[in-house]
């Protein structure tokens, strides 16, 4: 196992596994960088071993206020396995007219997998952010991802909150496409519900039984969502038992894989 640690100047986090074609542990890439008056999302490694490792992404200082711009690029090599943890949620505070900026860019190539088990995402009264996710997936690639998005604190109104999710499979073929768009009006008109849990599973689906509102997602993916006045009963608990356990089966099924293999 190779770690690698690096903190520039720019505002960004990545994290990198890659499978050696010799063997043994894996690479694990892990770097951060930002201005000195600004927090960082900085990659922590738990663990690793010959299929993957295990990263917790841990903020640096209060986010995300008026200004901040946190960029997140995730890259997991062909059939490689990575494990992302939160150890706390974000709260994007009042910005006095400013806005904030949350990009994730994930690249997840052929016969690998990705965990990201995402902690609430608050948008407070007076917060004004842009978020939005961009996954690409190789053939026989999976994910399983799960966020809850929280519209303001307790006795607030929500804060505006632009966000876009996009899932693109092989060639670039669309696999989930959602724009949401809400503020301190729309908010409970346009969701009935403070927050929102949800759990996207891709490269399988969930079992039918499984509980909450679900989407099934074209080519094969599962989404399935909660809606409440309370962040702890918009946990989808089982549905996220079950893709975890789905997403981590493709590790079996290429442990004695080449990657130079896969990648063909």
């Amino acid at each position: 196992m190779t770690t690698t640690s690096t903190c520039e100047t720019s505002s960004l986090t990545r994290v990198e596994v890659r499978r050696p074609e010799a063997g043994g542990g894996c690479e694990v890439l892990l770097g951060c960088s930002g201005p000195a008056d600004r927090p960082l999302v900085r990659p922590m490694l738990l663990s690793s071993d010959e299929d993957g490792a295990r990263v917790s992404l841990v903020p640096e200082g209060a986010l995300l206020l008026a200004g901040d711009a946190v960029r997140i690029e995730v890259v997991v090599g062909p059939g490689a396995h990575l494990e992302l943890v939160e150890p706390a949620g974000t709260v994007a505070y009042a910005m006095d007219g400013g806005r904030a900026r949350w990009d994730v860019d994930i690249t997840l190539d052929a016969a690998s997998s990705l965990v990201w088990a995402g902690e609430p995402f608050v948008v407070a009264e007076g917060a004004r952010v842009d978020r939005r996710t961009r996954v690409r997936l190789g053939w026989d690639a999976r994910l399983a991802l799960r966020e809850m998005l929280v519209l303001g604190r307790h006795g607030e109104r929500p804060g505006v909150l632009a966000q876009d999710l996009t899932v693109l499979g092989p060639r670039d073929i669309p696999v989930l496409l959602e724009s949401l768009h809400v503020g301190p009006g729309s908010g409970p008109l346009l969701l009935g519900a403070r927050v929102m849990g949800t759990v996207t599973v891709v490269g399988d689906r969930l079992p039918p039984t499984t509980a909450g509102t679900r989407l099934e997602l074209e080519g094969c993916g599962t989404m399935v969502r909660h809606l409440a006045d309370e962040a702890h009963l918009a946990v989808p608990h089982e549905a996220w038992a079950q893709a975890r356990q789905l997403v981590r089966a493709i590790c079996s099924s290429t442990r004695n894989c080449i990657p130079s293999a896969l990648a063909r």
